[in-house]
């Protein structure tokens, strides 16, 4: 069963926060804290702190089970654009230039791992369906085949030629 935690209005660009997001996706929940602890870019504390909240948002769902005995994985981290803060600065010539401090929301996914059997068991539940309705739906229709040249502009088929 997945657990998710969601960071909103974090105030740091979604650029910055999708190359952390990128290291971490797919990666084992231990690993992936190890990672954002020692990783010296500013967004990683957050992010770190997002982490274990969706951990613990797991183990409140399933109150029986270890985490450490659930092969816990960061499935899916979502980094979209939040609220833009719009300031100005003053330029040459008395303008203005307008500077835009951006925000970002981050959603985590946290799910069990799936080993690779169980997928190719419900794979193979579902091939065998029967195929036999499929194959009679196709016609028998006998198909005609159209033979043109460029400097010919009839068009022959191949019924008229065999007679």
């Amino acid at each position: 069963m997945e657990a998710v935690a969601k960071l909103n209005n974090y105030p740091t660009s979604p650029r910055k926060m999708r190359l952390l997001a990128d290291l971490i996706r797919g990666m084992e929940v231990d690993k992936a804290l190890g990672v954002l602890q020692f990783n010296p870019k500013h967004p990683a504390v957050p992010l770190f702190k997002l982490l274990k909240s969706a951990i613990n948002n797991w183990e409140q769902k399933n109150t029986d089970a270890k985490v450490e005995d659930a092969n816990l994985v960061v499935k899916t981290i979502m980094v979209d654009g939040g609220r833009v803060i719009r300031r100005m600065r003053p330029a040459p010539q008395g303008r203005g230039y307008r500077i835009r401090k951006r925000s970002n929301h981050v959603t985590l996914v946290v799910d069990t791992k799936v080993d690779k059997l169980d997928k190719e068991k419900k794979v193979l539940d579902r091939k065998e369906e029967p195929v036999e309705a499929a194959v009679g739906a196709i016609s028998k229709k006998p198909r005609t085949r159209r033979a043109s040249t460029k400097k010919d502009s009839t068009i022959t088929t191949q019924k008229e030629t065999s007679k």
